[in-house]
């Protein structure tokens, strides 16, 4: 297909706004060492925390039942996660990413 000049071809976005599953994943992106595992919920637990602390800045723009809501969903994952990683045995690093993120 050749193009004119002046004209300009448009993606096919029916395309990349395909839904992606799990099952679309290639396998070598599978978790395998407990290190990876380790790792990956230690994002998990950042991602959470990091949430919470931008929530606690936007506080005033929200209503208090849906601060508290949000609040509260937030603070049960963290806790979520603080136990996972308490059995991979990385409470200390997840401490840490706690503390961290509360500064």
């Amino acid at each position: 297909m050749t193009q004119q000049p002046g004209t300009t071809t448009q993606p096919n976005i029916t395309e990349d706004l395909a839904p992606l599953s799990i099952s679309h994943l290639p396998d070598s992106s599978q978790l395998k060492s407990g290190e990876q595992i380790r790792n990956f919920e230690l994002l998990r637990l950042a991602f959470f925390a990091l949430k919470q602390r931008k929530l606690e800045q936007n506080k005033i723009s929200l209503q208090a039942d849906e601060y508290e809501e949000r609040s509260n969903l937030l603070s049960h994952a963290i806790f979520q996660q603080l136990v996972t990683l308490t059995e991979l045995g990385a409470r200390e690093q997840a401490m840490q990413i706690i503390e961290a993120c509360r500064q």
